[in-house]
């Protein structure tokens, strides 16, 4: 191979690595985390009762377009991301051991979040849409009451929502840094703090809801 060609070739890796790079913080920002935002803040509608939360969710799904937009901004979204988040956690290189510093540490957090994630969510989406589709029912409150009345489905909710709440918060952090909104020490210091808000907002939105369907 001439050296102009190795050149062009490794031109074209730099390019495909970048756009894959801005995809993948993209598509974890603005239709992942908004639809999770968007989702928990549908769910809190428990603590107003089962009647508030059944009218609720009725109102969120019954536009036709509704399954259409899931698949095309949240489904697909959500598979490139995972995919390319899982190569990205396969080639790291954490050095939490050598230098156990704050940022280490959400780095190491960041990519056990996601296994969770990536765990959690396809498990949440089978109980939620598959069974109820195959099985010839609805989702209400009634029926997240009773699975929050188990004990490991309660355990897997609670720790699936911590999982999600830091990955979406941090990850916000991550991505204001990869677009250029958090630059210089002092910016990534203030992106830090408002990821941290960010991620106690998803935490009182999750766990506001889980405990309201579970009392």
């Amino acid at each position: 191979m001439s050296a102009h060609a190795a050149e062009l070739e490794s031109s074209g890796t730099s390019l495909r690595h970048f756009w894959t790079k801005k995809l993948f913080s993209f598509f974890g920002i603005v239709p992942l985390a908004l639809y999770t935002v968007w989702h928990l803040c549908n769910n809190i509608y428990a603590v107003r009762g089962p009647a508030a939360f059944d009218a609720r969710l009725l109102e969120a799904t019954r536009s036709p377009l509704y399954q259409p937009a899931i698949w095309l901004f949240v489904y697909l979204p959500f598979v490139f991301h995972a995919a390319v988040g899982l190569a990205v956690t396969w080639k790291g290189s954490p050095n939490v051991t050598r230098i156990p510093t704050f940022r280490n540490w959400k780095f190491i957090l960041q990519r056990v979040s996601a296994i969770g994630v990536l765990l959690f969510v396809p498990a949440h989406v089978y109980k939620t849409k598959i069974e109820p589709w195959r099985e010839g029912f609805s989702i209400d409150f009634a029926h997240m009451h009773a699975g929050m009345l188990e004990p490991v489905t309660f355990a897997v909710y609670v720790l699936g929502m911590l999982g999600v709440s830091f990955h979406l918060a941090n990850g916000l952090w991550l991505a204001g840094i990869t677009w250029g909104v958090f630059t210089g020490p002092n910016g990534q210091r203030r992106g830090e703090w408002l990821s941290i808000l960010f991620g106690i907002v998803l935490l009182l939105l999750s766990f506001g809801a889980i405990f309201a369907l579970r009392r």
